[in-house]
């Protein structure tokens, strides 16, 4: 015998109203739409709380269908209503059949993780189906935004490029020069805490010139390259990301696009072909600096004469290598800076709190991409035999 139970089905004068109509018999169950179904009509919490009462009243079937009436209206109201039937069916186990729903419905639920051809046991670990590929698709983007970097380089060698050299004037003024005076104070202080650290355990052995010879090849091999890269990080970085991003903000990349102008030549090089140069330069001059900060101290807590301390100094560094290392170093650097500010920049969302974002995360990764290449350096230079 079938028994039909009707949910919100349609009185009279109101056959648009959206409606469900369960039938069936056994373990079986037919869910059928009709009515029209559309956001501008508030008739879903009424019916959510008629299919809970119609499950309450009704739980020993194991499988439902559903169906649509021939002449219903649906929007996407209908989708997310049924989302939410076949999760509450999914939970109690029930098995779910939506081969006689038309093709788009289908679609749409396929889109939002639901497909007709997984069993009921299947729905609670769809997303195992579906792994996170977000650092993928970070990699993929970044490595395109890598290749059109290089592509746009060999046009500007090839004099192909639309790149302005004023624009590389300005950038490597605002990345280089602009920023000796921060330079100037971290590189020093850096030397000055070194010598300071390395005289307390050089006392014990009564060692205390060799304090020279720490605070030298500290800077020129690793201190040096490293706090300009991290300042620069913090400086420059960040400013090209704020920048290209308030660009694209304001749709003015989307414009350059329109002028058949490419963002990655007009925006992207000169910026990062400054900070590639100038890295290194402020890398040579924080180490000059860094030094002169180890000299303070070795002259006026330890009462070396400046000669003397200069003499050891040069001894330290008879190899140019020592220097051409940290500078070596320094030119990836700058590289890899001006490339992710620059990246961030040009993926910076629509809104200013995601243009925050991209400026908090270009300094983030590049500091962090910053420590990964400098112990690479370390280890290739160790397996080597170049320290």
């Amino acid at each position: 015998m079938t028994n039909l139970h009707h949910t919100s089905s349609p009185k009279n004068g109101e056959s648009k109203k959206p409606c469900i109509a369960f039938s069936g018999d056994g373990d079986a169950v037919v869910c059928r739409f009709g009515g029209k179904w559309s956001l501008n009509d508030d008739f879903r919490d009424e019916l959510q709380q008629d299919w809970k009462s119609y499950l309450k009243r009704n739980s020993s079937f194991n499988e439902m269908s559903f169906e649509l009436e021939e002449s219903v209206q649906w929007d996407s109201t209908l989708v997310v209503f049924l989302s939410k039937m076949i999760g509450t069916l999914d939970a109690s186990g029930k098995k779910i059949v939506l081969n006689d729903l038309p093709e788009g419905l289908r679609s749409l639920l396929n889109m939002s993780g639901l497909s007709p051809t997984l069993s009921k046991n299947q729905y609670a670990n769809r997303k195992l189906y579906f792994p996170d590929l977000k650092f993928l698709f970070f990699a993929s983007r970044f490595v395109s935004f890598w290749g059109e970097w290089v592509l746009a380089f060999s046009r500007l060698v090839c004099g192909k490029s639309k790149m302005r050299w004023y624009d590389f004037a300005e950038a490597a003024r605002s990345s280089g020069a602009s920023a000796l005076p921060i330079v100037t104070l971290i590189s020093f202080l850096t030397g000055l805490t070194m010598a300071f650290v390395g005289s307390v355990q050089l006392e014990k052995f009564n060692a205390k010139i060799y304090v020279a010879d720490l605070v030298s090849l500290a800077m020129v091999r690793e201190m040096g390259a490293l706090m300009v890269a991290i300042i620069m990080a913090g400086r420059t970085g960040a400013a090209f990301a704020a920048e290209i991003g308030n660009m694209k903000l304001n749709e003015e990349i989307d414009s350059l696009r329109t002028f058949g102008i490419s963002p990655i030549d007009f925006l992207v090089l000169p910026r990062t072909l400054a900070l590639f140069l100038m890295t290194p330069l402020l890398t040579l001059y924080a180490d000059v600096v860094g030094m002169l900060g180890g000299l303070a101290v070795g002259t006026q807590v330890m009462d070396f004469s400046v000669l003397h301390y200069f003499e050891q100094t040069q001894s330290a560094l008879s190899s140019m290598w020592e220097i051409f290392s940290g500078l070596l170093k320094s030119l990836l650097f700058g590289l890899i800076i001006g490339l992710v500010g620059c990246y961030k920049g040009l993926n910076a969302g629509s809104n200013s709190a995601s243009l925050g974002k991209a400026v908090t995360s270009a300094v983030v990764l590049s500091i962090t991409l910053i420590v990964v290449c400098d112990a690479m350096f370390e280890i290739i230079f160790s397996y080597l035999d170049l320290r």
